[in-house]
């Protein structure tokens, strides 16, 4: 309890501190930007010798302050298959077929920076804190339990954007996400592209 009590505040300290300092920059043109991108999910640590990489798919909100910097609402939907190690142990102990996957859904609040440049590329980078909702099925011989909980945890990135139109561009990137789990830390990383629209 002690952990999620500090995480949350450290959350929006982190979420007020950067809104106090964007606004200092004296910003006068706001907007709006959303977003949908496709991607794979790799594992990392203790977490890839149960799981192998898998689909991600995700959809962000972003309030951009000035052209450079904004707070960005994702979330971010991560299946992992289980590996041939796991999915052996399972039969072996059940005695029949088996199969198990694990799935993230982390909803997270990043600060977000952008570096324009005169190229046709705009690089940036973001990191924040989130809920990371993480669902865990096998099935055995036909049945399916399914385990689910959520955990805080932060992420970090970073990557680019090509403006297609004043009003949408091409956006891919990598995120790092570490998941507080109870015990032990569970990290993995998304290689993402897709399409925003600003407003």
């Amino acid at each position: 309890m002690t952990k999620y009590l500090v995480t949350a505040s450290f959350l929006l300290l982190t979420v007020l501190g950067s809104t106090i300092a964007i606004a200092q920059t004296g910003a006068t043109s706001p907007m709006w930007a959303f977003g949908a991108n496709v991607g794979y999910a790799l594992p990392m640590g203790d977490f890839k010798d149960a799981y192998n990489g898998g689909l991600t798919l995700g959809a962000s909100g972003c309030y951009m302050f000035t052209d450079k910097y904004g707070l960005e609402i994702t979330a971010e939907w991560s299946k992992f298959p289980a590996n041939d190690d796991l999915v052996s142990a399972l039969e072996t102990i059940s005695g029949g077929s088996a199969d198990a996957n694990f799935q993230f859904l982390p909803v997270t609040v990043d600060f977000l920076e952008y570096f324009p440049m005169n190229a046709p590329i705009v690089p940036y980078l973001k990191g924040g804190l989130g809920i990371y909702f993480e669902t865990a099925e096998v099935e055995i011989g036909g049945e399916k339990d399914t385990r689910s909980e959520n955990d805080f945890g932060f992420n970090l990135g970073g990557g680019a954007k090509i403006p297609v139109t004043k009003t949408m561009a091409i956006d891919a990137g990598l995120r790092f996400h570490n998941v507080m789990t109870e015990d032990k830390s569970t990290q993995y990383f998304t290689f993402c592209a897709g399409v925003g629209f600003m407003f």
